[in-house]
């Protein structure tokens, strides 16, 4: 059969956001690609192809009703392109028509010809994954000769062997199931972004993708895991054939988002296509395995050698910054975050992982600074002041390490105890700031962004502990962190927790100041051994990791404020992550 068991390619044209996010290819769009991968095409070489059966369009929209209407009964994305609105249109009305099916037509016309009407085009959609049948078909055009007739150009190529056929029909059989994923795999292929085409709202995308059942779509398709593998297999195997910069520089390229993938050509745009492809097989095998319908897929952290599964899209066993240094290329975090204790620098890292976010050190940095006494304005230098390369335009520079904000967090304590006092820091951090781009040569730095290179918060409580912790929970923690408590009670240091909360000093003034004795009106004196605040910190670990959990469960569960922190951090650093130019108010001076 020239279509799988199950769905055929009008069944897969008439699902819900079909070729949504990649867009159906008409005959000139689909020549346009195929010039982008290093393959001379025009209509009367498609139409050998499509004679031959060596790539047949994906399906045809006709003038006139050829099927029932085949309309879904579950929402379209609201938007899409040209050729999406006319797929749709035809489904509706049932003016669609699988060619796969049926012998080839001889009347059918590629070519737009002298008697057709302005607008006329030949009805004939391709499936953006039909761009994989490329290769295959190499040698076959290589052979492709060209006659005139009637002073018009027609293209003629070999018969193909009975090998090539098979090939391109196995291949046509993965390109429907590649067909009807799309749209469920494709915008989540980077695990750090979501990407959507032709949806203004999110949310109509999110609830397709909840709706979206990975065993039910299996049995639809006729598709079974162990094929789906196999495939996705196969697509690397020719990824890692046909990629023309090497091992290093590929992983470099793999990590790039999706509008990066518009400046590939050639080989290194064909060994992408192969990827993508095999990333959303490898998705869709990954949730069936989730689901008991498929062995898991092997564990590759102690394979030895070669592993084609190396090859995918989403396989980065090292970082970035591995893979940058690799290349002699020197990372630079987006987002720098200042935390004054140890308590405070022990939970980050814990609260970053707890939010789920991605182990990337090119993202954040963690600066634990000891102390609010230490000169910020010297780290900022370092840090958050951007370094400028050539010129591009007269107010705009490449930058040579990219946008760092730094990220204060600290006690409401000198230098910082009052939001004036906070804005007289942050002005001087600027200055100095100023001071780095104007000895590089941006003397007038726009204010607005200059402004965002810095962020200071303070704590609602006068120190980190007493913002994120009862007394109570304290106590126990420092029970816990401490052998002795210097022979307190736990009811003592309540009570002396919450007397320096009200005093609002630091919560080391409990062990250094003793406890308030109300007989005689006076402090109890400090302790013989300080707790350790690693210990404390470890302690109070789960009281915060169950804080954060459920406000990430429950919608009005209040946010621990480090959460909020690390939250507004990590987005910070994702919306910066690909910033590579630095603007200035300049203007160019007059000649």
């Amino acid at each position: 059969m020239n279509q799988l068991d199950g769905a055929t390619a009008i069944d897969v044209a008439s699902l819900p956001w079909t070729l949504t996010q990649q867009q159906p290819l008409d005959t000139r769009h689909f020549i346009d690609e195929a010039k982008k991968r290093g393959f001379d095409l025009d209509l009367t070489t498609l139409r050998e192809l499509y004679r031959h059966r060596l790539l047949i369009p994906f399906v045809e929209v006709t003038s006139r009703p050829v099927r029932p209407p085949a309309k879904p009964t579950t929402p379209d994305s609201a938007m899409g392109g040209t050729r999406v609105m006319d797929l749709r249109e035809a489904r509706d009305t049932g003016c669609l028509r699988d060619l796969s099916a049926e012998p080839f037509k001889r009347h059918l016309q590629f070519e737009h010809g002298g008697q057709k009407p302005r607008g006329w085009w030949n009805g004939f959609l391709y499936s953006p994954y039909q761009l994989l049948a490329l290769p295959a078909l190499e040698g076959v055009l290589a052979g492709r000769k060209y006659h005139t007739r009637a002073q018009r150009r027609f293209a003629r190529l070999p018969k193909p062997n009975d090998w090539l056929l098979q090939g391109t029909e196995k291949l046509r059989k993965m390109v429907l199931a590649l067909t009807a994923l799309d749209a469920r795999y494709f915008p989540s292929l980077d695990p750090e972004w979501i990407q959507l085409n032709n949806v203004p709202n999110p949310e109509d995308w999110t609830d397709y993708r909840a709706s979206f059942d990975p065993v039910q779509m299996q049995a639809w398709l006729a598709y079974p895991a162990e094929r789906a593998r196999k495939d996705a297999e196969w697509l690397l195997f020719r990824g890692h054939d046909v990629d023309p910069v090497g091992a290093d520089w590929s992983r470099l390229m793999r990590r790039a988002p999706a509008r990066s993938r518009k400046y590939l050509k050639d080989a290194a745009l064909l060994a992408l296509d192969a990827r993508i492809a095999a990333e959303i097989l490898l998705r869709f095998y990954e949730d069936l395995a989730l689901r008991g319908h498929a062995r898991p897929l092997p564990d590759l952290s102690n394979a030895m050698g070669w592993n084609p599964f190396h090859e995918r899209l989403s396989y980065h066993p090292e970082t970035l910054d591995d893979d940058l240094v690799r290349l002699g290329i020197s990372p630079h975090p987006r987002v720098v975050l200042a935390l004054e204790g140890e308590t405070e620098a022990y939970h980050a890292p814990l609260v970053w992982q707890a939010l789920g976010f991605s182990e990337a050190p090119e993202l954040m940095r963690l600066l634990k600074l000891g102390g609010t006494d230490h000169d910020l304005t010297k780290v900022a230098a370092v840090t958050a002041a951007p370094l400028v390369g050539g010129q591009v335009l007269p107010n705009e520079w490449k930058l040579i390490k990219p946008y760092t904000r730094l990220f204060v967090a600290v006690d409401p304590d000198r230098p910082f105890t009052t939001p004036e006092r906070v804005a007289e820091e942050k002005a001087k951090i600027l200055k100095e700031i100023r001071d780095v781009l104007k000895a590089q040569g941006v003397t007038r730095p726009k204010p607005e962004e200059l402004d965002e290179l810095v962020e200071i918060r303070t704590w609602d409580a006068s120190c980190y502990e007493f913002a994120h912790f009862t007394d109570e929970e304290l106590a126990d923690g420092l029970i816990e962190a401490h052998p002795t408590i210097d022979g307190w009670t736990r009811d003592q240091l309540i009570d002396a927790l919450a007397y320096w909360r009200a005093k609002k000093k630091d919560i080391k003034r409990v062990w250094e100041s003793g406890r308030w004795i109300e007989q005689s009106g006076s402090m109890s004196g400090k302790w013989t051994s300080e707790p350790s605040k690693v210990k404390l910190a470890e302690a109070l670990w789960p009281l915060l990791l169950r804080n954060v959990q459920l406000c990430m469960a429950i919608e009005k569960a209040p946010v621990p404020p480090i959460a909020a922190v690390i939250n507004d951090a990590y987005h910070v650093a994702q919306e910066w992550r690909y910033l590579s130019f630095y603007t200035s108010d300049e203007r160019p001076k007059p000649q």
